[in-house]
């Protein structure tokens, strides 16, 4: 048996009531989260924002990644959007562009959680579904003219154990990942990132050990960094 590892996940995290997120119209079978809108409303609710003070462990320039040491989650790897820039003036607060980061450095960041965009058992209108939600990507609530700066992603596998009232799900990954990261091995158990949407939530609870089941997830992104020192 192959070990579980938690590649996706820095712990599982008290749930919290959020708000539900719209996202399409195609009709899904059971056991799939139900969206209404088109694939042209993926969005992330202000309620998956983060502000918190870390450390900069490590920086990927070629994709704008960066990995961030937290008091209390430890390591957490997350993206920079388009939108982290350099800013001195206007109602908020000043942030600092991706450029000006360095390795050590104390920062404030305001980011976005994982948040589950599917939950379903794979079919192909799901898998096409999957694919059409990955390359439109998501914008963000509250952000005039916000194209999508999100990135999603899709992962795909045998479902081996559920644990709803912890939203969390292992698979035999079977393909699919994070951009810009090795993807986990075929026919590797993983645990995916927590489930929190309420119809996120309602899926995972009818989805059975032995099922395939297909998940698209949002990229942890940071939307403004403020160094510190």
């Amino acid at each position: 048996m192959n070990k579980i590892t938690r590649r996706s996940m820095a712990k599982l995290l008290a749930l919290a009531p959020v708000g539900a997120v719209a996202m399409t119209g195609l009709t899904l079978p059971a056991a799939a989260q139900s969206f209404a809108g088109t694939t042209t409303d993926l969005s992330i609710p202000n309620a998956y924002q983060n502000f918190k003070r870390g450390t900069i462990h490590s920086l990927d320039p070629a994709t704008r990644g960066l990995v961030v040491v937290w008091p209390d989650l430890g390591r957490v790897k997350m993206k920079a959007s388009d939108l982290v820039a350099k800013t001195t003036s206007g109602g908020g607060a000043a942030s600092n562009s991706y450029e000006e980061l360095k390795v050590g450095q104390t920062v404030d960041i305001q980011w976005f959680d994982y948040v589950d965009f599917l939950v379903a058992k794979t079919t192909p209108e799901v898998r096409a579904q999957a694919k059409a939600m990955v390359d439109k990507g998501a914008s963000l609530e509250g952000v005039v003219g916000s194209r999508p700066v999100v990135r999603l992603f899709t992962l795909e596998g045998m479902v081996v154990k559920t644990y709803p009232d912890v939203g969390a799900v292992d698979i035999i990954n079977a393909v699919g990942g994070e951009p810009d990261a090795p993807p986990p091995n075929s026919g590797e158990i993983i645990r995916l990132p927590q489930i929190r949407t309420a119809a996120g939530l309602a899926a995972l609870a009818q989805l059975k050990a032995g099922e395939l089941a297909t998940f698209v997830y949002s990229v942890q992104t940071a939307l403004k960094i403020h160094i510190i020192r």
